[in-house]
């Protein structure tokens, strides 16, 4: 009966891999560093912690706002006109692969002006992807999903159709 159980426990083990495989979560990141991650970066917009934001810049970060594609400089740019007086952030969903990178998707509802005019507060779609860099996480890349009205698009030379 002893032979049996150690037998069984022995086969168990094997079939779960956590004897000789090892575990594919070892590998990954926790998705509450993610969260922390973005409420952190968030944080940092707020408090306009620009020297921060930059040192948390993955080299080659991009970003896409409803006005075209932004590198770092140009982020940063924008972030100095930005004011945020408070943000929501909801239905935050965050994927690791491999260790060395985090996508979270989210949405967030945010009083922000922008070089002085006024946003609206409609909670908008998010994505923000975290790189491990020299292990560090970077803020490698950011999409701004939130939709132009026909005339920001107007005063940005875009075309949209009006719904």
């Amino acid at each position: 009966m002893k032979r049996f159980t150690s037998i069984s426990v022995l086969f168990g083990l094997i079939l779960t891999g956590s004897i000789f495989l090892p575990s594919c979560n070892e590998k990954m990141p926790d998705p509450a560093k993610g969260e922390a991650l973005v409420y952190q970066l968030w944080d940092a917009f707020r408090n306009k912690d620009l020297e921060g934001i930059k040192q948390n810049m993955a080299p080659g970060f991009q970003s896409v706002h409803e006005f075209g594609a932004y590198n770092m400089d140009e982020e940063l740019e924008l972030l100095r006109g930005l004011a945020i007086t408070e943000y929501e952030i909801s239905d935050l969903k965050i994927t690791c692969s491999d260790g060395d990178l985090i996508i979270a998707t989210y949405f967030v509802s945010v009083s922000e002006t922008i070089d002085g005019e006024r946003l609206s507060r409609e909670p908008a779609p998010r994505m923000t992807i975290f790189v491990m860099d020299d292990g560090i996480w970077k803020w490698a890349a950011h999409a701004n999903l939130k939709p132009m009205k026909a005339e920001e698009a107007a005063e940005e030379n875009w075309e949209v159709e009006e719904q």
